[in-house]
């Protein structure tokens, strides 16, 4: 039988001689495949069948290759089953490399995924890459609220501006009571005529808001969102007409709007506003639509020339105020762009680890099937056809790793929900849909070429059957190009891994730069909560403050519980006013500047464990009818008073106009607190107060400070004494080192990513390099053996096989130093107080990586070095 098919070969190449050499060979090649077959288990006959199949495998490819009867498709099918057959005769080799490429293919596939739903998915309103968000700033440096005011959406009316269409919405929080009496904290947005028609999506029920509702003295109405309707009207259709019930009043149901909106983020009722046009209250979100084809750069420009007209017409208000525009899905995102970017790119980094590793497997692989390569060259077979089934080779691992990388991504995505991703903007939900599938089908093409090239390159290139022939009886793997492809990739490994590690330490530095900030007050042991003040019972300001005062009183009897207070607004959550102040030495021609300002009850800097610096804090005895007093923080004094002691200076505040009457001495100065964010810069604030500020008290911010390590022990009972005092009133309450927790959700999860990449790219690396000297120390065994007989030490040898490893693992750290840099310079505008070329951070990286590299580098070459030469020649 192999008779006949050396027969049927030799009738195929009639014409073309086989060396005696190959001839050999391929019977060696075939009684092999016999004996492997039966080793198994297999019957005589069947592994002789089994073996012959294989050969006449190759008898296929040279029929394919000169297109005797096979077709394009014909061959591509034989391409994959002789690649099925040969992979699985090797089933280790293949799942560390099918494993290998699913940990690259996944984890790329996974942050993907996120950053298309997060950054690249489509906004769900029409023509949503027309709409922009409005701001505003003063170029002379003053602080502003950043919002607009109506006066100049009024101006941006124009029909002669770039622009289709304007639109304000102003934030709220409220009191929704269910028909049971249940009260339910809800975010209510104020919106202007112009809104729903910018956002252009129809109502899913009701027909909205119709002029009449925003003209002075109109009719009041609201519009549900679609969460709310389903959460707290059971999705009840007939919904329209009936009364949204809120503690301070109610509002019919115009309608319902469709799911996707969402505008403000998480609002859950909008009710139509009557402004006045002219008003230059900055208190609300801008929103607008361009026309079409408009660029930013042109609608810039003509939005520079309104605020310049406004300039002139308000120089109080207005003057030196300019507008800000950003891309509408630019505004929902914010920072977590760069961070999806900064993890993105390292997601690709360990895909190129995995796909330099899975190409070291098959380079090393590629030297011992010389044998193979040489008979089909021997037997006709073209270059294009030994490339090409190479190539379905490594397309086969690479399909199998993306199948299995596709289930680790979905798994993966699955968890960072459930971890708090679903927290952040357009991640409530993270689809696998069309474009994260052709995404990881395109991985599945770059990591077959990738994975596939080095072999092919190696294999498939002139005279491999007469290299083969020159090379028998010796390593073939010895060969310089082989070697030289290995260098090539441990070089590539470190220098990678070294980037990785280094970007995660700066990542790493960067969110404990953020946790160890002193934000200004003390987050241990405290609580907060929000309370609406709203209804009949406290329309009388005397009474909601009494009612305050006694709430404060029942609090402060709780068990644990060493103090309590209120304000307007709260670091780390609430924006709070900002007002214009002058300063009591100027004269009234001098421009005034801008401070936040905050409303506080005597107790609130003890709650929140802030320090007074100078002066005093507040007392209870200032009251209203003491006179009336302000405290300053630190940034105030540097800023304003030029070195002047705070304790001689006052000054009037007020919007849009200071108001003389408000004039007020300093009596102290406090820290700074970091009121936007931990990442925002401090700013200038000044306190009032309570009761020389608040008339009546609408919304009120409590701080709860306890002696427990863990507060939430008091929530129960905090709970229980509001409920106590009014059970309208929806209260819920959080420890407030989670309330500072949560504004690092992002850099959480970008950094727990990071190390998770990290610790993959160093053993990725490891195990690659690993492989790769335990391949090229064991190709030289019969060189080492040869040596050690020759009088050669065994440290004569360790040397001699590791110093070839540490000098190319040396030659890839200095590039990931390089690189390291480079990246961290990149990312250093995302960072929070770290420097891109932090020695220690990337002196770490650099140490962690040559420490393991080195360590996979000589444990093979330790291996090696102990080879018995007498046994090692016997084979030789």
């Amino acid at each position: 039988m192999i008779a006949g098919m050396f027969a049927t070969l030799r009738g195929l190449l009639r014409r073309r001689p086989i060396e005696d050499e190959i001839v050999e060979e391929l019977r060696d090649h075939i009684e092999r495949e016999i004996e492997a077959h039966r080793s198994r288990g297999v019957a005589a006959e069947e592994a002789r069948r089994l073996a012959l199949r294989d050969l006449g495998g190759l008898t296929q490819t040279i029929e394919s290759s000169r297109a005797v009867r096979a077709t394009w498709l014909d061959t591509m099918r034989h391409d994959a089953r002789y690649a099925v057959r040969t992979l699985s005769r090797t089933p280790a080799f293949t799942l560390a490399a099918v494993s290998t490429l699913a940990l690259g293919i996944g984890a790329t596939t996974a942050i993907f995924s996120v950053a298309n739903a997060a950054l690249l998915r489509p906004l769900p309103y029409p023509h949503a890459d027309e709409i922009r968000t409005l701001r505003t700033m003063f170029t002379d440096g003053r602080i502003t609220s950043g919002l607009v005011g109506p006066l100049e959406m009024t101006r941006l009316k124009d029909p002669s501006l770039p622009i289709t269409n304007v639109a304000m919405a102003g934030r709220g929080d409220f009191t929704l009571l269910r028909a049971d009496g249940t009260p339910v904290s809800i975010v209510v947005s104020g919106v202007d005529e112009g809104f729903f028609p910018l956002f252009d999506l129809p109502l899913a029920v009701g027909g909205g808001f119709t002029p009449e509702y925003f003209r002075q003295n109109g009719p009041n109405g609201a519009i549900l969102s679609y969460r709310l309707w389903r959460g707290a009207f059971g999705g009840d259709p007939h919904v329209v007409g009936k009364t949204l019930t809120l503690t301070n009043g109610g509002a019919p149901i115009l309608g319902v709007a469709a799911p996707e909106m969402d505008v403000p983020r998480g609002t859950d009722a909008w009710f139509n506003l009557q402004l006045d046009p002219q008003s230059t209250n900055h208190g609300f979100d801008g929103y607008l639509r361009l026309r079409p084809s408009t660029s930013d750069g042109v609608l810039s420009q003509r939005l520079a020339a309104v605020a310049a007209v406004l300039g002139h017409d308000f120089p109080g208000p207005e003057g030196n105020r300019a507008f800000l525009v950003e891309r509408f899905v630019d505004s929902i995102v914010g920072d977590l762009r760069p961070m999806l970017i900064i993890v993105l790119s390292a997601t690709a980094l360990i895909l190129v680890l995995a796909c330099v590793n899975v190409a070291n497997l098959l380079l090393a692989r590629a030297s011992r099937r010389s044998r193979e390569v040489a008979i089909r060259a021997a037997l006709g077979a073209s270059r294009g056809r030994i490339a090409a089934q190479l190539l379905t080779e490594s397309a086969v691992l690479a399909g199998a790793g993306m199948v299995l990388g596709v289930a680790l991504a979905y798994v993966a995505v699955r968890l960072l929900l459930r971890y708090g991703a679903s927290q952040l903007p357009r991640l409530e939900t993270v689809p696998f849909d069309t474009p994260v599938l052709l995404f990881a089908i395109a991985m599945l093409a770059v990591c077959a070429l990738g994975i596939g090239l080095a072999p092919v390159l190696q294999l498939a290139r002139r005279g491999v059957m007469e290299r083969w022939l020159r090379e028998r009886g010796r390593s073939v793997g010895g060969a310089r190009s082989t070697h030289r492809a290995l260098r090539t990739m441990i070089i590539v490994e470190v220098a990678v891994a070294v980037t990785i590690v280094a970007g995660t330490g700066l990542l790493v530095r960067s969110f404990l730069n953020l946790q160890h900030d002193d934000p200004g007050f003390d987050s241990h042991g405290r609580l907060k909560f929000d309370l609406v003040l709203a209804g009949p019972r406290y329309r009388d300001p005397g009474v909601s403050r009494t009612w305050a005062h006694t709430l404060f009183t029942h609090l402060r009897g709780i068990h644990g519980v060493t103090e309590v207070a209120g304000s307007s607004d709260f670091p780390m959550g609430d924006a709070f006013s900002r007002l214009l102040i002058q300063m009591d030495t100027w004269d009234e021609s001098h421009v005034h500047v801008v401070a936040r300002s905050s409303v506080v009850t005597p107790s609130f800097f003890r709650a929140m464990g802030m320090r007074v610096t100078r002066g005093r804090g507040f007392t209870d005895n200032d009251r209203a009818t003491t006179g009336p007093v302000v405290v300053v923080n630190e940034s105030f004094v540097r800023r304003y008073l030029d070195g002047r002691d705070p304790l001689t200076a006052g000054f009037a505040f007020g919007f849009p106009q200071v108001n003389r009457a408000s004039q007020r001495p300093i009596v102290g100065v406090v820290n700074d607190v970091k009121y936007a964010s931990l990442w925002s810069s401090v700013e200038p604030v000044f306190y009032l107060v309570a009761d020389q500020a608040w008339g009546g008290i609408f919304r009120l911010n409590v701080v709860v400070s306890t002696e427990f390590a863990d507060p939430r022990v008091a929530i129960a009972a905090v709970r229980a004494e509001v409920q106590k005092m009014d059970p309208q009133l929806a209260v819920t309450v959080r420890p407030v080192a989670d309330v500072v927790a949560s504004t690092l959700t992002r850099q959480k999860l970008g950094t727990t990513l990071m190390l998770a990449f990290g610790a993959m790219a160093v053993l990725l690396a490891t195990i690659g390099i690993y492989g790769m000297i335990a391949y090229a120390s064991a190709e030289r065994h019969s060189e080492v053996a040869t040596r050690m007989a020759l009088g050669a030490t065994r440290a004569n040898v360790f040397w001699l096989l590791s110093r070839q490893g540490l000098v190319v693992t040396a030659a890839g750290a200095a590039i990931g130093l390089g690189l390291a840099y480079g990246a961290g310079r990149l990312a250093s505008s995302w960072l929070y107080a770290v420097r891109p070329s932090d020695p220690l951070i990337l002196g770490s990286a650099l140490v962690l990586v040559l420490g393991v590299t080195v360590i996979a580098t000589l444990i093979p070459v330790g291996r090696a070095a102990r080879v018995d030469p007498a046994l090692a020649l016997r084979f030789e």
